[in-house]
């Protein structure tokens, strides 16, 4: 059963995005803000409380942009110091306001129950099931000029990362996960996963929800899901960002 400290909650805000909101806080949940000076310096007093910390870290890189900052605490979870001693990790957007966070208390028992290669909980996309759905919806996109999707994708490989999938044996029809919330154990098997994820990060860019389901495919783990609608629940909602991009 999870004690105190064994769940950390991770989110990372660079550039002003979003606000730093109110976390209310179960017992037994741990919770981590990383974001610049000014984002902690604009945030309220009661916002920065109701976190563990609120952290403004000299890293990762400086030739970061915001967005691929905050993925490196996304993606990099585990190497953060602060939870390293956590055995569930969750991640959540910047973008999420909660409600209430006794339910990853509930979740992680669920998940300690099962086999160890099913101990990451995801939640389904709300819009389309398949990695190949998303791609090209996001294409489609691009070329009628959506203004948002242009500017934050048009610049990433996305067709090169789909041919490498498909050289690697990975399945484009692989199931479309969100990547704005998640829970996983803090193993070396999901380490491991991580890692790989982040690299195809890296390697191709920061449309991570293609490269999720492949990814955790290729190291055999078999993801639990949370059935619930990532815009609004009973738990969480989307508030939509204050800065577009």
């Amino acid at each position: 059963m999870p004690t105190t400290s064994d769940i950390a909650v991770v989110s990372a805000n660079f550039g002003s995005i979003d606000a730093v909101k109110i976390l209310p806080r179960a017992p037994g949940v741990d919770a981590f803000y990383y974001t610049d000076e000014a984002g902690y310096s604009s945030a309220s007093a009661e916002a920065v409380a109701s976190w563990t910390q609120v952290i403004v870290p000299n890293y990762p890189r400086s030739d970061f942009n915001n967005r691929l900052r905050s993925r490196y605490f996304k993606h990099q979870i585990h190497r953060l110091n602060e939870v390293k001693r956590h055995r569930w990790l969750v991640w959540t957007d910047s973008s999420l306001q909660f409600m209430e966070t006794g339910f990853l208390v509930a979740q992680a028992r669920r998940l300690e129950a099962l086999p160890a290669r099913q101990r990451v909980l995801l939640v389904p996309h709300p819009e389309r099931q398949t990695i190949l759905q998303e791609y090209e919806f996001i294409q489609t996109q691009i070329a009628a000029d959506n203004p948002y999707l242009a500017a934050r994708y048009k610049a990433e490989k996305m067709l090169e990362q789909i041919r490498d999938f498909e050289q690697r044996g990975w399945a484009i029809d692989a199931p479309l996960y969100c990547g704005t919330f998640w829970m996983i154990e803090n193993s070396d098997l999901c380490r491991r996963c991580w890692d790989d994820w982040w690299d195809q990060n890296l390697r191709f860019g920061m449309m991570d929800q293609l490269s999720l389901a492949p990814v955790l495919r290729a190291h055999d783990l078999v993801p639990t899901t949370l059935d619930l609608s990532i815009w609004s629940n009973s738990h969480f909602n989307y508030v939509p960002h204050q800065t577009p991009v």
